[in-house]
């Protein structure tokens, strides 16, 4: 078990947060699902990013459990990245404290519910779009070699993902 949950922890944690990222992305075309659709893919969209937060931190645990990084590299305390380990693991760090604001405003989001608060809440929840960037960098640097169809889905996530912030309403 844990040597599947050191090769695929982080692999659950970065398809779970691209659906999570992608399906809140869709529930901001209002035209594009009915009412009730567009509830579900809110309801989906909070499912996989709790998921992809709980394999994010099970990954960080294993890593360090297995020795295979330090809890001053889990949080970029240690020194800045000079080498080029370093460099591939500093996305990843990065990407965890982006996707903090947006865990924060998930469980608090009854705080920001007025039109009055909307706009922090925004602000704050975006944070997670750069940490999913980071992670698509993370991922396949950091790890071992992706497959070429994993290449492509990277680049696919990425596209879509920017092609739809450009058209959000």
């Amino acid at each position: 078990m844990r040597a599947w949950l050191d090769a695929m922890a982080g692999v659950v944690a970065l398809v779970s947060l691209s659906g999570s990222v992608l399906l809140g992305l869709t529930t901001a075309f209002r035209n594009l699902l009915a009412p009730h659709h567009r509830q579900y893919a809110q309801h989906l969209h909070r499912a996989a990013g709790l998921l992809g937060i709980g394999f994010l931190v099970l990954h960080i645990t294993v890593k360090i459990a297995g020795h295979r990084i330090g809890p001053g590299d889990a949080l970029l305390t240690r020194k800045l990245p000079t080498t080029a380990a370093d460099f591939r693991l500093a996305p990843g760090t990065l990407a965890c404290y982006l996707f903090l604001p947006a865990a924060v405003t998930r469980v608090w989001r009854g705080l920001f519910a007025t039109r009055r608060r909307i706009r922090p809440f925004r602000i704050l929840h975006a944070a997670s779009y750069a940490g999913w960037a980071a992670t698509v960098v993370h991922g396949p640097t950091a790890g071992r070699p992706p497959a070429p169809w994993a290449a492509a889905s990277y680049t696919a996530r990425l596209a879509t993902a920017a092609a739809a912030q450009v058209q959000r309403p």
